[in-house]
């Protein structure tokens, strides 16, 4: 009976101890300028579009724009999206950049920010299963991961994670407590 009454207790730690946090990224985005995640102090929720493959760029792209059009001006969220390059060779990352670059309207560019390091702790994040989805992770200002999907654009995935940017917004009291 003592097991039965600790089970809600035991799952709920278990909820708790799943929760994990983006790496940290101290890098440069397309615009050469110095991006560093998390943000501990801010108060802006982070929408990530992580990617690990060539195909993946291009589903990258698309949750990109749109992420864009619709968060572009609020001040209450901060999006970028995160082709990781780590399994790239060191000579092709260059000439991988540059075609991002080159496609990439310039005042998009900030917020797209190649990462060279930590691409298993990446994958471990996002669960990782398929290296042509994109990844999409909504987190808090301190890194923690809120919510999470993959695969290609959908609309029907889009309105969920609008929904859940605006709840938050909303209610930021819905944050999980710091441990």
């Amino acid at each position: 009976m003592k097991l039965l009454k600790l089970f809600p207790l035991l799952f709920f730690i278990a909820a708790l101890s799943s929760a994990q946090s983006i790496p940290a990224i101290n890098a440069k985005a397309l615009d050469d300028s110095e991006i560093i995640l998390p943000r501990p102090g801010s108060q802006q929720f982070l929408i990530l579009v992580v990617g690990f493959s060539q195909k993946s760029g291009k589903v990258c792209e698309v949750w990109s724009k749109k992420i864009s059009a619709d968060y572009r001006g609020d001040t209450r969220v901060s999006y970028f999206s995160l082709p990781v390059l780590e399994s790239a060779p060191s000579l092709i990352r260059p000439l991988i950049v540059y075609g991002i670059r080159k496609g990439t309207p310039a005042e998009e560019r900030r917020h797209i920010v190649p990462i060279y390091s930590n691409e298993s702790e990446w994958k471990k994040l996002v669960r990782f299963s398929a290296p042509d989805d994109a990844y999409l992770i909504v987190a808090g200002p301190d890194g923690e991961s809120l919510w999470q999907a993959h695969g290609p654009y959908s609309d029907a995935i889009y309105s969920e994670l609008k929904k859940n940017i605006a709840n938050l917004n909303e209610n930021p009291s819905n944050l999980p407590a710091k441990k």
